[in-house]
């Protein structure tokens, strides 16, 4: 199928409906806008590249399949989700379960420490004790368990010790073993772990959405070279009951992008389907809704979702959108109560806050301390366990934020020390005794923002070998960067943006850290685009690639049909998002620096890293009356380089800068110019109502 056929269908199915929408508007900017995300999203989504791209479809099915998809993206329906049956292997897997249920089987769910594996497990534990109770009158859920490993002890994913763990707690209470056992987020490579717990006569169920491990087939002529079109690779599984996976060869399901969470959440609508069907669930048909509403765990869904940070359209937009009217609206306590100690009093919940403020202390117990505190929490009816463990949540949200602070810190003053941050070297390294394995993700996260380069970040932490995560930032694929090192990792794994490692200690450090430095292949420089496909402007003079969508003027900036798109084109996320805009030629007023809340004393040593601006804005050629207001962080190294040392001024006097960048506009130093800047333009996006500041040109 044509490229132009797509975006000109598209084109056109969206001037009809915002010629609807915003009668009154120019919707030119608002067309640009979803146009550029939908492309995206058909140009990354491998089901429409498989069905429609390879060969000429016929023009009707293609029709129907867009009007769908942009329909869907206007409107987010429920209905519109794939059917869980198209997934391999999911009837098997009802079907065990189901008999499970009936039998009074045990079943321990075993899910990953991160959010999604802890929603993923606290979804499938509530639902499976509910339709229990259901299935037995009001009997007891006491044969449904969970476990979810240890990240220092056990590590990633499913582990012979807590196989004999789960299975030696559950034989202590007396009655029948263990033997089914449902992993989520984990297990697709787990092929002896598997075979260990077939060993006790376990059967597993894998529930996964990572990338399935694959072997090149053998050519059955060892003379001919296979061509790439002919190259097969054969599918790496662990031999399990059935393995719930959409990235498997052969596997029907249409939307391949599904968190943990969100094929646990498949998983429960196709169990509650064919318990309905067969009269297995003990109610009257017209109460079965009622009391077993899917919809009531959407909010636990879409915190996984968020926190995966996986591409937000089709399905995962679809299952956010309607997870956070949940969470605006009646959501369970343990949620109701991470708003509360979040500060978020309002039901005016976002995916940014999801993001920022309630996945993070979910988070926290996975990286140092418990995670079942959250699944627990997730879990809990009773206000006075939901308060505690809120608590209990909030001190371990607090020892990490302490912990990474000693890590970021020391991880600085290494920079400065070896003078690093302007090293010509492919990645930065660098290594800690004591770092916690728990925070070394995120910081290195916040020193690729700073850096722009990717970094690697190793700890000590453990007796024989050093945990290392590495993040990268632009296009940079740092997982084929360090594959290349492979041979010296005990365990190695990730993506193009993130990856996982453990070396031991010893020789394989010391020839890993002496290879890298001597025979490393220079990594390319970044891309500043964050998605080159449709963040293409250019300035002018075509001398710099801009990140932004759209150049507007600040008078659109109060228009309530750019705030309504922005709103409708919401719950944002990769492939989706937050619009970025250009404003040329404006002045920044009344600047005040403020100091986050309730951050370690430590951060204060890195002076601006702790510290946010506030101010307003005024342009050059529109009403003067409007001055919205704007905030600034202060992350990258070209806002250090420039607008920090503005702020802290060389003369010392309040409310008088200096400039010391090209971003800003000339000025008579010698004139009043007090708290009063002019800048070329700035790029921004919205948020909460406010101008979000994030570059400057």
């Amino acid at each position: 199928m044509q490229k132009n056929y797509v975006e000109e269908h598209i084109e056109e199915y969206l001037k009809k409906t915002f010629a609807q929408i915003y009668p009154t508007a120019s919707n030119t900017t608002l067309v640009s806008l979803v146009l550029k995300r939908i492309n995206s999203q058909l140009n990354f989504d491998p089901f429409f590249s498989e069905e429609f791209c390879k060969d000429e479809p016929a023009k009707a099915p293609i029709d129907n399949y867009l009007n769908n998809f942009v329909s869907n993206y206007l409107s987010p329906s429920l209905k519109s989700l794939s059917d869980p049956f198209l997934i391999k292997d999911m009837d098997k897997a009802v079907e065990r379960i189901a008999k499970a249920l009936i039998e009074d089987e045990n079943i321990c769910i075993y899910g990953d420490y991160d959010v999604d594996g802890i929603t993923s497990t606290s979804f499938l534990v509530s639902f499976l004790r509910e339709i229990k109770n259901l299935m037995k009158a009001g009997g007891n859920d006491n044969t449904i368990f969970y476990k979810l490993p240890d990240r220092i002890k056990d590590g990633y994913g499913l582990g012979i010790e807590p196989i004999n763990e789960i299975y030696d707690f559950i034989n202590q209470k007396g009655g029948k073993p263990l033997s089914l056992l449902i992993t989520v987020d984990l297990g697709i490579t787990n092929v002896r772990e598997v075979s260990y717990a077939n060993s006790k006569n376990i059967d597993v169920i894998i529930c996964d959405h990572h990338e399935i491990p694959v072997k090149m087939q053998a050519s059955k002529n060892n003379d001919k070279l296979l061509s790439e079109e002919e190259t097969c690779f054969e599918e790496i599984l662990p031999d399990a009951y059935a393995i719930l996976n959409p990235k498997r060869k052969g596997d029907r399901f249409p939307f391949k992008l599904l968190p943990g969470v969100g094929i646990a959440f498949n998983l429960g609508i196709a169990l509650r389907k064919r318990l309905v069907i067969n009269g297995l669930i003990n109610t009257r048909p017209d109460e079965v809704r009622a009391v077993l509403n899917l919809k009531d765990y959407l909010d636990i869904v879409c915190l996984g979702i968020i926190a995966d940070i996986v591409p937000m359209y089709g399905d995962n937009r679809t299952l956010t959108y309607y997870g956070l009217k949940k969470i605006n609206g009646s959501p369970r306590p343990g949620i109701k109560e991470l708003k509360r100690i979040c500060g978020l009093h309002f039901d005016n919940v976002n995916e940014s806050d999801v993001a920022w403020k309630i996945a993070p202390k979910i988070n926290a117990s996975g990286r140092v301390s418990d995670p079942s505190i959250a699944v627990e929490l997730l879990t809990q009816k009773d206000p006075e366990d939901v308060y505690r463990l809120a608590q209990e949540l909030e001190a371990a949200n607090r020892k990490r934020q302490a912990l990474e602070d000693i890590c970021f810190n020391e991880a600085i003053s290494q920079i400065n020390e070896k003078n690093l941050k302007e090293d010509g070297a492919p990645i930065l390294i660098l290594n800690g005794q004591s770092w916690h394995p728990g925070v070394i993700g995120i910081v290195s996260s916040k020193l690729v923002d700073y850096l722009q380069k990717p970094v690697l970040l190793l700890t000590g932490y453990k007796d024989s070998v050093y945990i290392g995560s590495a993040r990268s930032c632009g296009n940079i694929d740092i997982y084929a960067f360090l594959k290349n090192y492979e041979s010296f990792f005990a365990k190695f794994g990730g993506h193009k943006m993130a990856c996982g490692l453990t070396i031991k200690k010893g020789q394989s450090f010391d020839g890993f850290m002496s290879c890298i430095s001597k025979n490393a292949v220079r990594i390319p420089e970044p891309d500043v685009n964050l998605n080159p496909d449709y963040l293409n402007n250019s300035t002018p003079e075509g001398s710099k690639i801009l990140d932004y969508d759209e150049e507007i003027d600040l008078n659109a900036v109060v228009k309530k049909d750019l705030t309504g798109l922005i709103k409708l084109m919401s719950p944002h996320g990769p492939l989706n998002e937050q619009p970025r805009f250009l404003i040329r030629d404006i002045t920044l007023l009344n600047i005040n620096k403020r100091e986050f809340k309730n951050k370690n004393a430590n951060s204060k040593k890195n002076g601006l890293f702790n510290c946010y601006f506030t101010l307003n804005i005024e342009g050059s050629s529109c009403n003067n009356n409007i001055k919205p207001k704007a905030f600034l962080f202060n992350k990258s190294k070209a806002f250090m380089s420039t607008f920090g040392k503005v702020m802290e001024g060389r003369s010392g006097k309040s409310g008088e800068y200096e400039t010391t960048g090209s971003i800003f506009g000339d000025y008579d130093k010698d004139s009043d110019y007090k708290n009063k800047i002019p800048v070329n333009g700035i790029i921004f996006e919205f948020f909460n109502g406010y101008i979000k500041i994030l570059n400057f040109i």
